[in-house]
């Protein structure tokens, strides 16, 4: 049997990449095969995030753009397969076998860009509002354009010293949130509203709560926000589970054609069975109760929101309603 093809996988939620892998690994085609390896180095094709700047960069700088199938919003300007979320495996898997086709006819034409089957995180919503990365202008742009992709010009210190601005515009980029600075979060119990509203805090975020899922769509209808989480159990009081909510804003996001929040499911069950169940609904991540501190400093540093205070220092708000 062939040797299997090195896949690396660069950017993405950890959640995500395990996803990733296990589409690899649960693959019973004999071939092509494809095996997941750590670095781009190793790797003959590349999975790549298109909605981080850094990752996008990173790619042309190596000149290995062409070697990437890109997953995100909009793909860079060389991009030769790219495809949109939510990640789908029969969709993953083509791509990857079209891009591994193009390699092996250099002479081919340009591979077709892949068609969403429907819309998610990277794709345009208007339910919420996200800061938008101009066209035109801005370090973002700069960034994911191919910021560090382009050579130096000129002699000396002048090709220098634009390197060092591009690697500069480059570091601003991925200090600029990506989403608003509001969350809504939507959980039956005061208690973990209460703990999930703090934690929040120390990234910056203001936030409003819901205790069913009929108030949660009625503020994402008046308000634009950042981030939702939404626990999976929403108790018998709400109309909706969790993991319906989460569906229902997906479909909102697909019939608009917009772009809206981060969607984040925390639950106390995450087995993987239940982070499936989670992606299916169109969930961007799934948080496990406890409160998982590290997969959540990822999911807000991902969408450029770092800690810079201790929990709870600042004045709580009171929410719409309450």
């Amino acid at each position: 049997m062939p040797t299997p093809i090195p896949v690396a996988i660069l950017g993405f939620s950890s959640f995500d990449r395990r996803a990733l892998a296990s589409y690899f690994l649960l693959d019973e085609r004999p071939w092509p095969r494809y095996v997941r390896v750590l670095g781009a180095d190793d790797a003959a094709l590349i999975v790549a995030d298109a909605d981080e700047p850094g990752v996008v960069a990173l790619l042309y700088e190596l000149g290995r753009v062409g070697d990437a199938l890109f997953i995100g919003a909009q793909p860079p300007a060389d991009a030769v397969a790219w495809m949109m979320r939510p990640i789908d495996q029969v969709q993953v898997l083509q791509q990857l076998d079209a891009l591994l086709a193009g390699r092996d006819s250099p002479d081919s034409a340009p591979l077709p860009l892949g068609l969403p089957t429907r819309l998610a995180r990277g794709a345009l919503r208007t339910i919420g509002h996200v800061q938008q990365l101009g066209a035109g202008d801005g370090p973002a742009r700069r960034a994911a354009d191919g910021g560090l992709g382009t050579p130096p010009v000129g002699p000396g210190e002048q090709g220098a010293r634009r390197l060092r601005r591009e690697r500069a515009h480059q570091r601003e980029a991925l200090r600029l949130p990506l989403v608003s600075p509001r969350a809504l979060l939507v959980d039956d119990s005061e208690i973990a509203l209460h703990f999930l509203r703090r934690q929040l805090e120390a990234y910056g975020l203001d936030a409003d709560v819901a205790r069913d899922s009929d108030t949660a769509l009625d503020l994402l209808a008046g308000r634009d926000y950042g981030f939702v989480f939404i626990d999976v159990d929403l108790g018998e009081h709400s109309r909706d589970d969790g993991l319906t909510l989460c569906a229902k804003l997906q479909r909102g996001r697909r019939l608009s054609g917009g772009r809206g929040p981060v969607v984040a499911m925390v639950s106390a069950s995450h087995e993987p069975v239940d982070q499936v169940r989670g992606t299916l609904a169109g969930a961007d991540a799934y948080l496990g109760k406890p409160l998982d501190m590290s997969a959540l400093d990822q999911l807000m540093r991902r969408q450029g929101f770092y800690r810079h205070r201790p929990p709870g220092a600042g004045a709580l708000r009171p929410s719409p309603g309450r």
